[in-house]
Parts: C-alpha cells; structure tokens; sequence
C-alpha cells in the first residue's frame, strides 16, 4: 500500500480537517470537494487543501456523474484543480465500501508534492461518500500504459511536521501567460533545496513544475494542450536542451505573440537557475525552424521584456516592436513592456527600446548603430523621427528593412498613421504608412 505523505515547514496540519464552512442555509442534497488553494499558505489549517460544500438539490447523481462534476473544477476563485488539464476522468466504479477511481493522463509527471496533493484531494473527496471506506486511483497514460495504481484510506493520508529548517528550502520562479495572452507573470513556488551541482536533475524539476496548472490566480499555462517532456533534460555549456513529444508542435500557438510567449515561458523559467543561460527547444528530437512564425533552430535567451504587469504609474505601456526574422526580411511583431522614463514620450520610449533590441531568439536588429534618436515630434498623426548619422544600413535593401521596421513600430501606437524617418541632415521625405505585406504570414498558422 502506498502512503502519501506531505511534509510541511510548520508544525500545522492541513488535510486532516480541511475547515468546511458552515452553511447558512440548510442543503438539500451536500457533496464536499476537496480542491487546493489557489494560494498556498502553510501557516493556516486550510492553506493547502479546502473543503468546497455544494448542493446539488433534488437531481440524482451517479458517482460518475459526480466526479465529472468535481472536474469541472471549483466554484470559489480562491481554489483550484489539483489536476492539470492533461488529466481526464475515464470511469468511477462502487465496490463495496471501495470506489474505484481510473484516469487518463499525459506521459509528463508533475513533483511529488503536486502528484500527493492531487490524490489526496480525489481520495478525501471519494471518502466523504457515505459508505466509502477505501479509494483506488488508476492511473493509464494516453497510449494504454499502466501508471499508478493507489489504495487509500483515511490513515493513509499522513501529515506531521519534519521539523525542517526553512533554510533547507528555497525558492524557483516559473513563469505562466496571463489571461489576455500579452504578457508572462512570475509565480513563486517553495521547493527542497536543489544542489547547484545536480543541474541537470534541477533544471527537469522545475519544467516539471511548469507544466502543471499555476496555482496563482490570473494566470494560465503558456504550454500547448498535452505537452510532455520526452528525454531527460540536458546542460551543457551553459544551455539547457528540452525535447518535447508531438503535441508542443501540433497543438502548436495560434498566434505570433502566444508562439512568443509559449518558448520564452521554457526559457525564462529555466534561465532562473544558476548555470543556465540559454535553452534548445526540440520537438521530437528535431529543431523547429520555424515554429510558426519564428524559429526554434538556435538557442534563445532570457527576456524578461514580455514580463507583465504593466505598472502604468510608473510610466509603463505595452509597446509592439516590429522586427525582422532571423531567417527572412519580413517583420514580426513582439509586444513589450515598455516604459516612458522622464518626460520622454511614448513615441520616444519605443523607438529607444526598438533601437536597442540586439539580435536573439529568432529575432534580428537591422539597425547600424545604438544611437539615439535626434528627435521624434508627432503632429496630425504622422510622426517624424530624425536619426543620427550611420544608424541605418549602407546598403540600400537593408536601409529600406530598417525605415520600414521604424515605421511599422511607431504606427502600432493608436495617435500614429504614417513615419517620416530622416537620417542626420536628410532633407524631408513623404510619410510612410505600413503594409500588410511588410509582416511575416504563415503558410500553416
């Protein structure tokens, strides 16, 4: 028999009694679901784990139809699913005081404090059926192999305090999308102090982590739909190398900024440890070029430019920098977080931003030099930026791929139309307005 034990930093046990609120109402019909905090906190009797009452009336329910209920997740935003997406209910059987519980899940296993939690919260469900004595997960991945099979009982679900020094913890940050899709947030997880040597084993743990459900709120898994970890993770040189199964390329982002987002989701989350200072992402051992629209055939860096929220007090705003590709003279666009320091105009601030982005993750700079610009003045919706001297391309079809990266930049701001781009005393020139046919367009988005 299999014992699952949760080991917390204080002497405070959360499952044993998971606070159920007392109903102001009398039910006709109650059911408890045990689903984990949105928010761990490990000082409070329910930081962990939390009882959710509902009634379900006069309707009759099976204990199939119970359990699809449960999965459909908490009502409360303060709880969440202790299962990721990638988990799916397949059968809830009675017999006798034992329900048998089967599902169906990805090759990706999450950490071990997930996987526990997640079962404790489907065990302590199913034994607050009356009758149900035992619970037995079954566990069966998407292609018919075997995984866990668990029989739980209340003694089974064992919690005490390990007297542990919270110095022998520490934290990692993962980062997930937010719910617009725009932008990454951070999210703090508190795990067992990793050994700098063993970074191959860290770096593994921590994509782990990352693909299992965010436990914030306002937030969303970046990964496609099923996406599991095929090969152990690899480091070498300082880049960390992840090959993913089929479905991180199948289920593949719908859109260029989504596509941004769900590398630099990997990439960011793994550059947070020490030793790690770019990622190689393959798909079934073979390098995407492209993914979508940007390719995947060199490693990336960290960049924490599309890290949220916008801090508008502070003069921040979301900016769209409009770059070509690594591997063509068509534009991408990247929405950043910009920030207008000073009395600097947002026009200013982006042009700045856009003129010191180097060349990294599928991305490159066609500028000369980091100069900034002269001027930038704005009036009747066209914006007229004067350069220093050299800071655009000698040659004439890269001088043509930088004034339209500057144009198409600068008309993402709402006020702007059309770009007037000068170069040092270069006498004035019509205004420039975008077209469609200057950004890069999938041929299988």
């Amino acid at each position: 028999m299999k014992r699952i034990i949760l080991l917390l930093l204080f002497a405070v046990l959360l499952l044993a009694a998971c606070g159920e609120t007392e109903q102001a109402e009398v039910m006709t019909q109650p059911v408890t679901f045990y689903y984990r905090t949105a928010k761990t906190d490990y000082a409070a009797e329910d930081g962990v784990i939390r009882a959710e009452t509902r009634d379900l009336g006069t309707d009759r329910y099976t204990d199939q139809k119970l359990f699809e209920l449960y999965f459909d997740g908490p009502l409360s935003s303060e709880l969440v699913s202790p299962f990721s997406q990638d988990t799916v209910l397949s059968v809830v059987l009675r017999r006798g005081s034992t329900l048998e519980i089967m599902l169906t899940q990805n090759a990706h296993t999450p950490s071990e404090f997930d996987h526990n939690l997640a079962y404790a919260c489907l065990a302590k469900t199913g034994l607050a059926l009356d009758g149900i004595h035992k619970v037995r997960i079954k566990v069966r991945s998407r292609g018919g192999a075997v995984g866990d099979d668990v029989l739980l009982t209340a003694d089974d679900m064992l919690l005490y305090d390990n007297g542990e020094d919270p110095e022998q913890n520490q934290e990692v940050t993962l980062y997930y999308a937010d719910e617009s899709g725009r932008f990454l947030l951070t999210e703090k997880r508190t795990v067992p102090m990793m050994k700098p040597e063993e970074l191959q084993q860290n770096a593994q743990y921590v994509l782990e982590l990352l693909l299992s459900a965010p436990q914030s709120g306002g937030m969303r898994m970046a990964l496609p739909t099923g996406t599991a970890i095929l090969d152990d993770v690899s480091v070498e040189n300082g880049i960390c190398s992840v090959d993913f199964n089929e479905d991180f390329f199948t289920n593949r982002p719908e859109g260029e900024q989504t596509e941004q987002l769900t590398i630099l989701s990997v990439v960011n989350t793994l550059c947070e440890l020490n030793g790690i200072n770019q990622v190689q992402i393959y798909s079934q051992g073979r390098k995407l070029t492209p993914y979508v629209w940007l390719s995947l055939s060199e490693p990336w860096l960290m960049d924490t430019s599309v890290v949220g929220p916008i801090r508008e007090e502070l003069g921040e705003f979301a900016g769209t920098l409009c770059l070509p590709g690594k591997s063509d003279d068509l534009l991408h666009r990247l929405t950043v977080r910009t920030r207008a320091r000073g009395n600097a105009t947002q026009e200013e601030a982006l042009l700045m931003a856009l003129l010191a982005r180097s060349s990294q993750n599928g991305l490159r700079s066609p500028f000369s030099s980091v100069s900034a610009p002269l001027s930038v003045t704005t009036a009747n919706h066209v914006c007229t930026v004067r350069l220093a001297e050299n800071t655009l391309p000698a040659d004439p079809q890269d001088r043509e791929l930088a004034i339209r990266s500057i144009t198409a930049t600068l008309s993402s701001l709402p006020e702007i139309k059309s770009v007037v781009v000068l170069e040092g005393s270069s006498a004035s020139t019509a205004p420039l307005t975008p077209s469609e046919d200057w950004f890069c367009v999938p041929e299988n988005p």
